[in-house]
């Protein structure tokens, strides 16, 4: 990516996250969280469709259908398992039934069956799970962190998240010689790595810093480290894998929209690291 490019989808960026601020602050009424549930799963819904054109699933209209429906049934029930403690299975339930359907697809479709329902558990668990997993964390609900603020959550993943792809990129630029992994992503470098670990760590310990000021939003500072750490190298990892899947599709882009790429390219590193949030918000 040049600097021209790296402008244009910093705008576009710019208008997102404007957008997004505006969705966050409202979150929390009921007409908006369905708002950004029905978000959530058009992103899911264009991410798996790009997935099937990567994964050469072209011939297979019905089944990417399928795939389709199933990514938008997960997510919404991941959003409606926040309304009632007891419906907090309801995203495995759907997960599920869309795993058995996988299967009843192929019953009278045989050739060539193991590779396309290992193709759709994959996209499944690649994709739809951690989009779902996103709503958990903005509308959270934990025992063990009751006093926590989701949408300060979301924040906290998209900017760490976020910040070590600019880290990564500008160290790789400004200081990279050496390549991290060439055969699959050519721009990338080993001081480029370092640079978004460090930056992930950094803006991770900057939120803990700021603990005492953000109402209802608590990581400590051995917490942040580690967690920046995490996510410093499991963002880079995500990058990697979507980087490794177009490398095989022999393309650059996920999908052409203007000044954006793909929604896989916007997702990618978020696709790693918000398991990471969710099961410390909900485990830890």
């Amino acid at each position: 990516m040049n600097f021209s490019d790296l402008s244009r989808r910093a705008l576009y960026t710019v208008i997102s996250l404007f957008i997004l601020a505006a969705l966050l602050v409202f979150a929390y009424a009921f007409p908006v969280q369905w708002i950004i549930t029905c978000l959530a799963a058009i992103l899911g819904a264009v991410a798996i469709w790009e997935f099937t054109k990567l994964a050469k699933m072209r011939e297979q209209a019905l089944y990417r259908q399928l795939l389709i429906c199933a990514t938008v049934f997960v997510i919404v029930g991941f959003s409606v398992s926040t309304l009632h403690s007891s419906l907090t299975l309801l995203p495995l339930i759907l997960l599920f039934l869309s795993s058995i359907g996988l299967f009843l697809f192929h019953f009278n479709k045989i050739e060539g069956c193991i590779q396309s329902i290992a193709q759709g558990f994959f996209a499944l668990f690649y994709i739809a799970v951690p989009l779902g997993l996103i709503l958990r964390i903005l509308y959270l609900d934990s025992s063990c962190h009751v006093m926590q603020e989701g949408r300060l959550w979301v924040v906290y993943l998209l900017i760490v998240t976020k910040i070590t792809d600019v880290g990564a990129y500008f160290g790789g630029r400004l200081f990279g010689n050496k390549k991290l992994a060439a055969k699959i992503s050519p721009g990338k470098t080993v001081m480029g790595a370092i640079a978004g670990f460090l930056s992930a760590v950094i803006f991770s310990f900057l939120f803990s810093a700021l603990d005492h000021v953000l109402p209802n939003f608590h990581i400590s500072f051995t917490e942040s480290l580690y967690l920046g750490a995490v996510i410093g190298v499991l963002g880079q990892v995500g990058d990697l894998a979507e980087s490794l899947i177009k490398r095989d599709a022999n393309v650059k882009d996920s999908n052409r929209l203007p000044g954006l790429g793909g929604v896989l390219d916007m997702l990618d590193s978020l696709l790693f690291t918000a398991p990471v949030i969710y099961f410390f918000l909900y485990f830890c």
